[in-house]
């Protein structure tokens, strides 16, 4: 039977496909990380020093302002029905992302989500007078989702065929070679939907239970 569901976040249970973009944005400090984004995409910076540069862009941010932000992203079609439909048949949900820790917490919290893998990003101060400090943990690379989600299927007891993996970008295709299942939402490429058994192109996740009993039935009782 299905165990495990690993969800990415951005584009996957959210709408917005990468938080950083979308904070700076709203942040204004958009082409200011574009300086260097292109080397950190291409390997040229470490994940973990691009990281810190393109957080470190909003160092001295109240955390609530964050927050706020993250908080007007909205849910996929689906999103909370979908986790709770697995929860109810005893799957436990988690999330693997290489967005930030902040978000994902904050997701995990409104959906009853755990265990969750997320970057780090460094506060001064408590509650609300908690600002960025520029520090980070980098404990999902970009790319490297696989060999994350291969520790946490250890620490569970859980294998491969006892998962399904769910994910937009090709930065989820590691994802997927560790799931029985491989679930493409809105997928941003060719690659992504060619990978998957399941394919929801519109972003709507309210099908995929239904969709889940056909394509694995031996994996899940509907």
């Amino acid at each position: 039977m299905l165990k495990l569901a690993v969800f990415d976040l951005d584009g996957t249970l959210k709408a917005e496909r990468d938080p950083y973009i979308y904070l700076h944005r709203r942040l204004g400090t958009l082409e200011a990380a574009e300086a260097f984004t292109a080397q950190g995409l291409s390997g040229e910076i470490p994940y973990e020093e691009w990281l810190r540069l393109d957080t470190g862009l909003w160092t001295g941010q109240p955390r609530a302002l964050l927050v706020q932000h993250l908080r007007q992203n909205p849910y996929l079609p689906g999103a909370r029905e979908t986790v709770t439909g697995l929860k109810a048949r005893g799957v436990t949900v988690a999330i693997i992302s290489s967005g930030l820790l902040l978000h994902a917490e904050m997701v995990a919290e409104e959906l009853g989500i755990g265990p969750v893998l997320a970057n780090e990003m460094g506060f001064d101060g408590v509650g609300e007078e908690a600002r960025v400090n520029g520090h980070v943990r980098a404990h999902v690379p970009y790319g490297d989702k696989q060999t994350v989600l291969t520790r946490l299927q250890e620490e569970m007891g859980v294998t491969p065929a006892e998962t399904l993996a769910a994910g937009d970008t090709r930065s989820d295709l590691g994802l997927f070679r560790r799931a029985a299942v491989a679930v493409a939402v809105q997928p941003d490429h060719p690659d992504v939907a060619c990978a998957a058994h399941i394919v929801l192109a519109d972003g709507d996740l309210r099908p995929l239970l239904g969709r889940l009993h056909q394509v694995a039935p031996s994996l899940w009782s509907a």
